[in-house]
């Protein structure tokens, strides 16, 4: 768990410093960064704007969708509560940082495996 945490962390550090000049000139209202990193896998970044809608995020509209379902906090996602999920272990650390209509966001968790964070986070973190 420490080390999951340790995990959580760099990955706030590491997109603290990021940033796209290319955003800044469009001035969206959401601007998030979301990551979602498989122990010992990849590691998938995308830019997910909302009003207006776009980014780098594969599913921006449905993404953008969901976070408004929850005042865009990414804490409070539980997209499919009632997921079958196998009890396989390849944890994934999903992370959110940015901005959601002038509230900074920064949330980060660690799924015990893919399954259980697409449940949890839906289109948002389905990179």
């Amino acid at each position: 768990m420490l080390r999951a945490a340790g995990t959580i962390a760099l990955c706030g550090v590491l997109l603290a410093g990021a940033s796209s000049p290319a955003v800044a000139a469009r001035d969206p209202k959401v601007q998030l960064k979301i990551v979602n990193s498989v122990k010992g896998g990849a590691t998938k970044t995308a830019w997910l704007h909302c009003a207006p809608t776009g980014g780098s995020h594969p599913d921006a509209r449905t993404a953008c969708r969901q976070l408004r379902r929850v005042g865009g906090d990414p804490a409070k996602l539980n997209v499919s509560p009632n997921a079958a999920c196998t009890k396989e272990f390849q944890p994934h650390v999903i992370a959110v940082v940015g901005r959601w209509y002038g509230k900074t966001v920064k949330w980060g968790k660690v799924y015990a495996n893919g399954c259980q964070a697409k449940a949890a986070t839906g289109a948002v973190a389905a990179l």
